[in-house]
């Protein structure tokens, strides 16, 4: 019916007359609309289609309400790309944020482990952080950030959370270098701790601890445990050294060879306490 009006209407576009009528009808129309009451025959009209019509509204918003419902799931979910561009500077910053405090809470759980060690000792103790490592693998030596400004001396002895690290060979007002006990001129006085037999534990070019000088008759076995001796002056006794990984002998060496692990892993270890106040010789010696 409104195609046909609208080819009516562009019929008559070149017949004035006919476009004429068709506006005298509106406005007659309209007139008669606002001039009749509510009870007039075009309201009748208007809501007897309203009331036929409005249950198929209602049906068609039914079955077309999941369709509009996805549509606005769509068009929400939609990210512009500066909306993606942004997400993506947070997620960068919330991934830096997660590696720092993961480093913190390592660092945190490494000094932790450093001040219940320390607070097993009777000494004065001063922390120091390792800013110096070794360049290649010969070297047996490592460079801490305090020196005779914070009362680090040559001699001291330097532990970490696992056990003995080494001594301080050479310090300077504000660095200090340890040479580990993996050094192949090092040389810990040691008890072993189960059997209480004496020896000394020395360092190798290859980074490798031995037990030297162990009587056969108190052989230790694997697991043992060494602690230093105390003998010499130059370690508090009692510190841990290492542990026994390997024992062979045979009927005509004199002491059997024994290898042994530090409990301190050396190659990642950040953190260590010099103890400050233990008894020292004023020059490292050759066997501690």
């Amino acid at each position: 019916m409104v195609k046909r009006l609208e080819l009516d209407v562009r019929r008559g576009a070149g017949r004035p007359g006919v476009l004429a009528a068709f506006v005298i009808v509106s406005l007659l129309v309209t007139t008669l609309w606002f001039r009749e009451g509510t009870g007039g025959p075009m309201h009748v009209a208007r809501r007897a289609v309203l009331a036929i019509s409005e249950p198929f509204a209602v049906a068609g918003g039914a079955l077309t309400s999941p369709f509009r419902a996805a549509a606005d799931w769509a068009s929400g979910g939609a990210v512009s790309r500066s909306e993606y561009e942004d997400l993506k500077k947070q997620n960068v910053q919330l991934r830096q944020r997660v590696a720092e405090l993961q480093e913190a809470k390592a660092e945190a759980d490494r000094l932790n482990a450093l001040v219940s060690f320390a607070h097993a000792q009777d000494y004065a103790t001063v922390g120091a952080r390792i800013v110096g490592r070794p360049t290649d693998s010969w070297g047996g030596s490592v460079v801490i950030d305090r020196g005779t400004t914070k009362g680090v001396k040559a001699g001291d002895p330097v532990v970490a959370a696992g056990g003995l690290m080494g001594q301080v060979i050479d310090v300077t007002p504000w660095n200090a270098r340890v040479r580990l006990i993996t050094d192949s001129s090092s040389g810990v006085s040691v008890l072993v701790q189960r059997t209480r037999a004496n020896g000394v534990v020395r360092g190798s070019l290859d980074g490798k601890l031995h037990l030297d000088f162990v009587d056969k008759v108190k052989m230790p076995v694997r697991g043992d445990v060494l602690v230093t001796s105390g003998l010499g002056q130059v370690y508090p006794k009692g510190i841990v050294v290492g542990e026994v990984t390997d024992v062979s002998s045979q009927q005509a060496d004199l002491y059997p060879a024994v290898a042994v692990t530090s409990l301190v892993d050396i190659g990642r270890i950040e953190e260590v306490l010099v103890l400050t106040g233990a008894p020292s010789l004023s020059e490292p010696a050759g066997v501690e």
